[in-house]
């Protein structure tokens, strides 16, 4: 391959991943739509934003192509001539790419829906505009973590048996468990419109500002990426 290969192979993962991205989005759409029509019928109320909506399953999501795609390319690039280095970075950059990427066309379908709200004149929660840099964040952060946690599990059960891929699991529980009492009740906190130009307040019941937060989410994002690394260093391929 050419001598940036980590940006060709950030670049055809993430075109692929991306590729499967599509029927995940237009399924969360019809299924949010869906929501939305039958609360007008039924008349009750659906106030819910898309951005909200779709944070949870967007992050399950991460976690399943986490899974699928952690070594699943490796044979394929290793063909290709790359090395274990050049696949590992061109992987974590084409997971950061997708996080944001989701995050954003969530965000802009949301600001869309907003719109259409003020102009139809139909009730929706506009309170994730006060917050959104932060609300932006948070969710680019829910979808790399549900990546790596599944790249993880991906790894522990590709280069040991499945006992130990076990012990993988439960590690990748723990590492979300840590993640969530980070911030948690922060999605509802950011939402609410109750945290302003990212006041150093707490955010949840730990007492953790939002600097500190961030702080934490990224040392549990270079732990596992350090983890990761090291398994992978020499790794064995089953080529075919």
């Amino acid at each position: 391959m050419k001598k940036n290969s980590i940006k060709k192979i950030a670049a055809d993962m993430y075109v692929e991943q991306m590729k499967w991205s599509v029927w995940f989005i237009g399924i969360i759409m019809i299924i949010y739509l869906a929501f939305r029509i039958i609360g007008r019928l039924l008349n009750f109320s659906f106030t819910q934003n898309l951005l909200v909506f779709s944070a949870g399953s967007s992050m399950v999501y991460m976690f399943v192509i986490g899974i699928i795609a952690g070594a699943t390319f490796l044979p394929q690039f290793l063909k290709l001539g790359v090395t274990r280095t050049q696949w590992f970075y061109g992987t974590v950059v084409s997971a950061i790419l997708k996080s944001v990427t989701l995050a954003l066309i969530f965000s802009i379908f949301a600001g869309i829906e907003y719109l259409f709200s003020i102009l139809f004149n139909f009730e929706i929660d506009g309170s994730i505009l006060n917050n959104f840099p932060a609300s932006f964040l948070l969710y680019s952060f829910n979808l790399f973590v549900g990546y790596l946690t599944g790249w993880l599990i991906n790894i522990g059960y590709y280069k040991f048996n499945w006992i130990v891929g076990f012990l993988f699991i439960a590690l990748s529980v723990a590492f979300n468990a840590v993640y969530a009492l980070i911030w948690e009740n922060s999605i509802i906190t950011l939402y609410s419109g109750n945290l302003n130009n990212f006041e150093l307040e707490a955010l949840a019941p730990s007492g953790l500002s939002f600097p500190l937060s961030v702080s934490g989410t990224l040392g549990i994002m270079l732990l596992i990426l350090f983890i990761i690394r090291a398994l992978t260093r020499k790794i064995s391929v089953k080529i075919k």
